[in-house]
């Protein structure tokens, strides 16, 4: 009698697994929205083009009071963060900073008033054969449109996380004459 009762508890449960599994199996995977499909044509970065940028390499200028100054140069980095550069109103520089979205971090970028961001993308670097997840380079490209000091905040999170205040922070002064 209680192998009967036993055996009985055992076939229950294995019906209820195989009911469950099956259930799981038979549901329709749902496609992610930004996806690309598998037999979709791969198309290669492009760099736009950008009147009157070169690649010029971002010099020291002189120290003052602790901040330093950096002379205009077009591609501004994380090696520019906490410094300040001098550009002419209507100019425009590029900020270029790392990130990697498949972590579920990105910078979040705020500038003041006088300035105008562009264009604004993303670009991943060169993935090796199969692996996926590798970091990137965001890039801004930023006009400065009114004279006086400008400020350029970045906060690198993830938007869904409140701020803790352990946050990677970019700050760039953009002096406009």
């Amino acid at each position: 009698m209680v192998m009967k009762k036993i055996s009985t508890i055992i076939v229950m449960f294995l019906v209820t697994a195989a009911v469950v599994f099956a259930a799981g199996c038979a549901e329709e995977q749902e496609s992610a929205e930004n996806e690309t499909p598998a037999d979709a044509e791969q198309v290669s970065s492009v760099t736009p083009e950008t009147p009157g940028i070169t690649d010029e390499t971002v010099t020291n200028g002189d120290t003052t009071q602790g901040d330093q100054t950096i002379e205009t140069g077009q591609i501004i980095t994380e090696a520019e963060n906490g410094k300040s550069i001098r550009i002419k109103n209507g100019e425009i520089f590029i900020l270029q900073l790392r990130e990697n979205p498949s972590t579920g971090y990105s910078w979040e970028l705020n500038v003041s008033e006088g300035l105008d961001i562009l264009s604004d993308g993303y670009t991943q670097d060169q993935a090796p054969e199969g692996q996926v997840g590798v970091p990137g380079t965001h890039s801004w490209t930023i006009e400065a449109v009114s004279q006086g000091s400008q400020q350029v905040n970045g906060i690198y999170k993830r938007p869904w996380e409140n701020m803790t205040g352990t946050e990677e922070n970019f700050t760039l002064t953009v002096e406009v004459v």
